[in-house]
């Protein structure tokens, strides 16, 4: 991906949390292949001008690596003419990995949480982030956040599950907990230097969400709940709202 600014500041449409044909959790795109979702996916970037696309998915950069390749292959590709080809090459790609994280909402939700990737930092993922953060899910054995963790964490709790089966049911299932990333985020530098981390807002399964819960605990002050929902802005770098209120703060 060739980058041919040069000049600084301008005002450029990022797209940040796009998921893609193939996603882990609530796959309803109608494209026959991966090939082809692609194809529509740069069609709708090239009409609506964006410079920057996060692939999302749960707990995998998979989909990220499939579009990084598309790109590099662009040139063979017999859907764009020769300048919508230059313009795609020029979209900056990189992987944005949604995470699960407690505590709860009160509308029984996890907070989802975003780390947006330097897709320079691909190759260290897998030992500095997806080996590194565990799960219990309350038997005592921890599962990692790689594939092979959530396949065995799907097999836990159900056994007789095959492994694709088993990993899917180990993403529905594997929790972050805010104690977790902190730690990654203030022990591990290459990590926080390669990493934005953006918490969504919403007042279902963001952090705006506690506001709500004080209303449901009559013996909790409003304070310790607050402290929960700042202590998720606190390893945030920025947050994902379309709320007016927000954007003017």
């Amino acid at each position: 991906m060739s980058n041919p600014f040069s000049k600084g500041s301008e005002w450029r449409k990022w797209d940040l949390h796009v998921h893609t044909k193939g996603t882990s959790k609530n796959d309803q795109f109608k494209s026959k292949t991966f090939d082809e979702f692609c194809v529509t996916l740069f069609r709708k970037a090239l009409e609506k001008r964006i410079a920057a696309i996060g692939i999302t998915d749960y707990f995998n950069i998979n989909n990220f690596t499939k579009i990084k390749e598309f790109v590099n292959n662009i040139a063979s590709c017999t859907d764009f003419t020769d300048e919508e080809k230059k313009k795609i090459d020029c979209i900056f790609i990189f992987p944005n990995v949604e995470l699960r994280m407690l505590p709860v909402t009160d509308s029984g939700r996890l907070v989802n949480i975003h780390c947006l990737f330097n897709p320079d930092y691909e190759a260290s993922l897998e030992n500095n982030f997806f080996g590194s953060i565990e799960y219990s899910a309350g038997s005592g054995k921890k599962y990692k956040m790689n594939r092979q963790g959530l396949i065995d964490l799907g097999k836990s709790l159900d056994s007789s599950l095959d492994d694709e089966t088993a990993y899917k049911k180990g993403v529905d299932s594997f929790v972050v907990t805010h104690s977790d990333l902190q730690k990654l985020l203030d022990e591990n530098r290459g990590f926080r230097e390669n990493v934005i981390v953006a918490v969504s807002n919403s007042n279902k399964d963001g952090a705006s969400a506690f506001q709500k819960h004080y209303d449901l605990f009559e013996d909790v002050a409003a304070g310790s709940l607050d402290a929960v929902r700042k202590s998720i802005y606190s390893i945030s770098d920025c947050i994902f709202s379309s709320n007016e209120e927000d954007i003017a703060r």
